[in-house]
Parts: C-alpha cells; structure tokens; sequence
C-alpha cells in the first residue's frame, strides 16, 4: 500500500499563498457565491409577489374559443341593436346558463387549484387573448350578446368588457362596467381578495389583471353594475 505523502511547511504556505491571491484578485469561494445566491432568493420569495404566486398561483393552458366552442347554443338569437340599461339585463339573463358553462370550461383547465382569484385572472386573459377589437359604425353602437363575441370572436369595447364581466360573475365575483369618453372596460371585486375594484382592460393586449393604460385613469369615470 502506498504510503500518504507527509505534508510539510512549503505545502501550507502555497495553500496560504493561494488563499492571499484569491482575496487580492476579487475572486469569491463557490460556497459564499451560493449563499448570496440563496439569500437573493429567499428574499425574492418573501417578497409580495413571491408570496402572491404561492398563494394565488398563475393560470396556466387558457382554452381558446374553438376549445368553448361545443359549450355554446346552437341556435342564437339576435343581439339588441341600441344600447339601453334594461336591453343589457336581458342580454345578460339570457346568456347567463350557458356563460356560466364557458366560465366553468376556461377556470377549470387552467386553475388546477380551483383558486378563486387565479381562475378571475384565467377569465381575463381569455378575452383579452381570444376575442379582437372590431368597432363599431360611428353612431351606431350596437350591443352585442356575450354568446355572440364568443362566436365571432370580435368586439368593440363595450361588448368585451360585457363578456369579462359576465363570465367574471360567473364564478361569483362583482362586475361593474367603467365608462371614460369614447372607451369602456370592466372592474370587478374577488370575495376576500384585496376588498377593493380591479380594473380589467381586454382591449390592451399587453395589459396585465389589474392594469390599465395611464391615459385611460386619468379620464373622467361613469360606472353601471352588470
């Protein structure tokens, strides 16, 4: 069996002498890298956002409209051609069963979770992803069924805003529509999430749940409840 070389003064000098050029060079040991590494990370999770995510994770696999499809009538009536208070509760009475299947078809695929605020957020990506902005004729505003967005998949303002925040109290949560000059979108409220109004703007596709464009807060503001 070989025998263990002795280690001798020279030996623990180069150790010294390498440990010297490593703190006069700047270069860091692996093991404090990996603990500020860790540390950062740790803070990152303890953040509000981080914490947000564990608690209300992201959706994930938002269905598109053809995956609804097969949920929606087969026979659809006309869509009221004015936009009146009362023409919109009828619309929405007469959507109600069969948004409330399209809502539970979007929440469920993408919230394995079943949590109440990721499944709100499923719901607004869904239009805002699914359904493009069409407008309509100048002085001709013309309200459109839920049902009937979801089988052209387009719309104005109004009408997008309408089917978030009818799939929205689908699922149980307050919707109002938002109503600035010549543009609408939709808040709604999370039962035990937050007490207050989030703001939902379908029409912006690179807006987040939650936000909406700065010139679109700083207009005048007229609200009506779905």
């Amino acid at each position: 069996m070989p025998r263990k070389p002795k280690t001798t003064e020279e030996d623990f000098e180069l150790e010294d002498d390498l440990y010297e050029t490593s703190v006069s060079t700047g270069q860091t040991p692996f093991a404090v890298r990996f603990l500020a590494a860790f540390l950062i990370l740790v803070l990152i999770l303890l953040s509000v956002e981080g914490i947000e995510y564990f608690i209300h994770p992201s959706p994930s696999s938002i269905p598109s409209v053809a995956d609804i499809h097969d949920t929606l009538p087969k026979n659809q009536n006309t869509p009221f051609s004015s936009y009146q208070p009362d023409d919109l509760s009828r619309i929405l009475a007469e959507a109600g069963s069969a948004i409330k299947q399209v809502a539970n078809r979007v929440a469920s695929a993408s919230c394995k979770s079943g949590d109440l605020v990721c499944q709100s957020k499923a719901l607004f990506l869904f239009v805002r992803d699914n359904i493009t902005y069409v407008p309509d004729p100048k002085f001709h505003d013309q309200l459109e069924n839920p049902l009937a967005v979801l089988r052209t998949g387009g719309a104005d303002c109004e009408d997008m805003a309408v089917l978030v925040g009818a799939l929205e109290q689908a699922i149980g949560n307050d919707s109002r529509l938002v109503f600035i000059p010549g543009h609408a979108y939709v808040q709604v409220r999370i039962p035990g999430y937050k007490r207050q109004w989030i703001s939902l703007e379908p029409t912006c596709k690179t807006c987040k749940f939650g936000e909406v464009p700065t010139d679109n807060q700083l207009q005048p503001t007229d609200y009506q409840d779905l």
